[in-house]
């Protein structure tokens, strides 16, 4: 139990550490109607969700050592970071000060796959997971079972904070309900998205 417990831990403050992720659900929640805050999370758990199970059935681990492979999905992920800043970026936003209902909904299948697609592309969270899942495995126990419920503990968690950050941006406070403060963060949320894409280029000239 112990194990579990820092297990959440540590899963709980990886989530909650702003990202790319974060970035994604939070300036979905400036866009959109308040009622369509929750797609974002949703699409961003299932995508950890999806390489986690790769990473659990040990396809992560063929990735992550052969490098071609990892420096592929590293550029792939990056393109779809400097999208989603071009997107941001030259995005409308929405006014909160009202229930912001008649605000343009995107499709939610849009969002959802964009959100998965982030994540699945995402290396560092392959590595991430590689790293962490092996020191909660007990090898003399079935790795089934195990694997299950550290996958569905990781996919809740991140669920739930992400929930919790779109939430929080949809319904905002007194300064989050200035359109003009929701339009100045889209531009950041764009620079920071460029920002990390530009990071990874920079680290393959280097």
């Amino acid at each position: 139990m112990k194990a579990l417990l820092l297990y959440a831990g540590v899963v709980f403050v990886t989530c909650a550490t702003p990202g790319a992720g974060v970035l994604f659900t939070v300036s979905n929640a400036f866009r959109g109607p308040r009622k369509a805050f929750w797609h974002a999370p949703l699409g961003n758990a299932l995508g950890v969700f999806i390489v986690s199970v790769i990473c659990a059935v040990g396809l992560g681990s063929i990735i992550a050592t052969h490098p071609l492979l990892f420096y592929g999905l590293q550029i792939a992920g990056a393109f779809v970071l400097i999208y989603l800043g071009f997107r941001n970026w030259f995005a409308s936003p929405t006014s909160l000060a009202s229930d912001n209902s008649l605000a343009t909904e995107e499709p939610f299948w849009r969002i959802v796959s964009e959100a998965l697609v982030m994540q699945a592309t995402n290396p560092m969270l392959i590595v991430f997971l590689l790293s962490l899942l092996p020191q909660f495995i007990d090898p003399t126990e079935p790795y089934v079972t195990q694997t299950v419920i550290l996958l569905a503990i990781f996919t809740t968690i991140c669920l739930l904070v992400h929930l919790v950050y779109g939430w929080i941006a949809a319904t905002g406070s007194a300064l989050l309900k200035d359109v003009r403060y929701a339009r100045v963060f889209l531009r950041v949320s764009a620079l920071l998205f460029w920002l990390i894409a530009g990071s990874v280029f920079v680290g393959f000239i280097r």
